[in-house]
């Protein structure tokens, strides 16, 4: 009978890739976008704040200056106090018992750095840097003023830009580098080599 595994390479072959595609699947689809990271971040300096509040501070009154392009934070911000049983107070009274926050945010971020490769001719990878900076002020603070800078860098796909950044946030989107010279110049000279040299060793082969 004709068969059309005459031998188990093949099918081992399937059952050793599967679990390995199944694993880069799951690594890239973890990748967090820019504006998911931007949220991170902001729970963060959600959490230096209610840090630096006495013991047993449980109600604050929040004002927030993040401009229009940072206002996607604002219910972030809210978030993170609340979920921390930290009650948030909208009177406008002058009650100086109750402590005032001012959170200002100058800056928020991404940018990306120089490109690098697993192996010559695999997808191109680059290290990420997302940021927020700016000041907040707390009344229950012996410091005025506190200067803010969080950050945090992992490695992306440059293929998976397009998902990662936001189009209707210019905030979410760096400045992409670009290819090494060397890359282009020579990653299409070296494909020509091997495959001539393939060529001539299947001939020289045959030839024996």
């Amino acid at each position: 009978m004709y068969r059309y595994f005459p031998n188990n390479i093949p099918r081992l072959a399937t059952i050793l890739f599967i679990p390995i595609l199944f694993s880069f699947s799951i690594t890239f689809s973890q990748t967090k976008s820019n504006l998911q990271v931007l949220y991170s971040l902001n729970d963060s300096l959600t959490s230096r704040i209610i840090n630096s509040l006495p013991p047993n501070e449980n109600s604050i009154r929040l004002k927030l200056n993040l401009g229009n392009s940072y206002s996607i934070f604002s219910n972030q911000i809210r978030s993170g106090f609340i979920k921390n049983g930290i009650e948030i107070i909208n009177s406008e009274a002058n009650d100086t018992a109750i402590t005032e926050i001012n959170i200002v945010m100058e800056n928020a971020g991404v940018k990306y750095g120089d490109l690098d490769r697993s192996g010559w001719f695999g997808g191109y990878y680059a290290p990420r840097t997302i940021f927020i900076s700016g000041n907040y002020f707390s009344t229950a603070s012996a410091k005025s003023l506190s200067e803010y800078y969080i950050a945090v860098t992992d490695t992306v796909s440059i293929d998976s830009l397009s998902t990662l950044e936001n189009e209707s946030f210019a905030f979410t989107k760096g400045k992409i580098p670009t290819e090494p010279l060397f890359s282009s110049i020579w990653e299409p000279v070296i494909a020509i080599g091997i495959a001539a040299a393939a060529v001539i060793l299947f001939f020289s082969i045959r030839s024996k």
